[in-house]
């Protein structure tokens, strides 16, 4: 290869780069625009809150230590728009990752379990973790 190549094919890199940063740029903006919208709560959210009630369903948060890196989460919570996505963006943001996850919705309840693991290998506290998580799900 000679030089004009490298720097052709340096070129058609970065305008790919910069078409890839531009439709990102516009999808990020279509979901903010989304989001301010989804804000107020709709009927279906209303009337999970109301069927869970209505069949005995309540909100529950349960960690079993799997071994010293790794724990099951069980969540169950209100059926609600996007909240999936929030709580797996807010646990990555913790360090945790999730593996096995089965989503699940019946009676206007979401049920949520998964593998976790903490990113960085150290020992997860299941109590410490439960209580996040409780926090994470009243926050979304």
């Amino acid at each position: 290869m000679n030089k004009a190549t490298i720097v052709e094919d340096a070129i058609t890199y970065i305008e790919k780069l910069q078409m890839t940063v531009k439709v990102l740029s516009d999808q990020l903006l279509e979901m903010e625009s989304s989001s301010e919208e989804s804000e107020r709560p709709r009927n279906d959210e209303i009337n999970a809150a109301e069927e869970m009630k209505k069949h005995g369903i309540e909100e529950k948060v349960e960690v079993t230590n799997v071994d010293g890196c790794k724990l099951w989460i069980r969540i169950i919570s209100k059926k609600k728009r996007s909240r999936i996505t929030k709580f797996l963006e807010a646990m990555a943001s913790h360090g945790f990752e999730l593996s096995d996850t089965n989503v699940t919705t019946f009676k206007g309840a979401t049920l949520i379990s998964s593998c976790l693991n903490g990113v960085y290998s150290y020992k997860i506290e299941a109590e410490q973790v439960k209580e996040l998580l409780q926090e994470i799900i009243k926050s979304i």
